[in-house]
């Protein structure tokens, strides 16, 4: 096992979404699926796997079971910090887009107010320009004097392997679930946008065993996510980098940052914030539709799928 670690607003927000089946629950509560037989259908998905995801996500504050008086059937519905997820998915689906080149791949039809067919992409509240990954310094603040916590495994299931034909629904399953869908890649990943390229510095900073970090770092260079470069010869030693697909994994970062730190305050010891370089504000990451530049929240789009 490796070191406990303090929990980062990121952290306890991937504590909730890193799982394959909990992004595609939240997707389809987003498209307007809310019936257990309707999510069933949807995701081919076993009753106990569901019902599993449903419960941590009824208990985390996300979604609210509901029946109505004299009704056998229950439905889902996302509450207030359920619907503040919605810019975190567009920048999700919005990385779909651009790094998935798969036909066969899902991606839910939403439209902008404006008319356009959705695009979107980040950018500074107080400057009005476009956030890229080399223009924000990430800061962590401490909130309470015990810096370490343990989290116990949230899911048991086996971690999904790209091209892996689990169901009928395999090939529909967006790239981005694959990236973000098993904690301990992103917790690597994390390393590597933060700057930090070393094997033993990234194991200091995720504070898991060296074999997972080597297994995890192998994962994703297979998803294109990061590649190595040669720094010493003799033995040979490398520097893990993101390449621009990971790098575009910022603006996901920046929307659950934001979330964790707005709704998860009593789990986290450490408040993450943003710094935006090129305006030195504080950043406050907004996602903006690219045809019109208006704000993306849910009640300014639609869905055609």
């Amino acid at each position: 096992m490796g070191r406990s670690r303090a929990q980062s607003s990121v952290g306890a927000a991937l504590d909730i979404v890193a799982d394959q089946w909990t992004l595609l629950i939240i997707r389809d509560l987003f498209a307007g699926v809310s019936t257990w037989k309707g999510l069933s259908d949807s995701l081919g998905i076993s009753p106990a796997t569901l019902k599993r995801r449903l419960d941590l996500l009824i208990s985390d504050g996300c979604v609210d079971r509901d029946q109505e008086a004299g009704r056998k059937q229950v439905r889902y519905k996302l509450t207030t910090q359920g619907f503040g997820l919605f810019p975190f998915l567009m920048a999700a689906r919005e990385w779909q887009l651009r790094w998935d080149t798969r036909p066969e791949a899902r991606v839910s039809k939403w439209h902008h107010s404006c008319g356009a067919a959705l695009r979107c992409a980040p950018f500074c509240r107080s400057c009005g320009e476009a956030v890229n990954s080399g223009d924000v310094a990430l800061i962590d603040e401490a909130l309470h004097v015990n810096d370490t916590v343990t989290s116990p495994r949230r899911y048991r299931c086996k971690s999904y392997k790209p091209g892996q034909a689990d169901s009928n629904h395999a090939a529909q399953r967006p790239k981005v679930v694959d990236v973000l869908g098993e904690s301990r890649t992103t917790a690597v990943m994390a390393a590597l946008l933060r700057g930090i390229h070393r094997f033993d510095a990234i194991q200091q900073f995720t504070g898991l065993p060296p074999a997972t970090v080597s297994s995890r770092l192998r994962r994703i260079q297979l998803l294109d996510l990061g590649h190595t470069r040669l720094y010493q010869e003799n033995p040979d030693r490398v520097l893990y980098q993101p390449s621009a697909a990971g790098r575009d994994l910022l603006s996901l970062s920046l929307q659950l940052m934001q979330w964790g730190n707005k709704w998860l305050a009593d789990s986290i010891q450490l408040s993450t914030q943003a710094m935006h370089r090129s305006c030195g504000q504080p950043l406050e990451s907004v996602m903006r539709c690219e045809h019109c530049h208006g704000e993306v929240t849910f009640s300014s789009v639609s869905n055609r799928s």
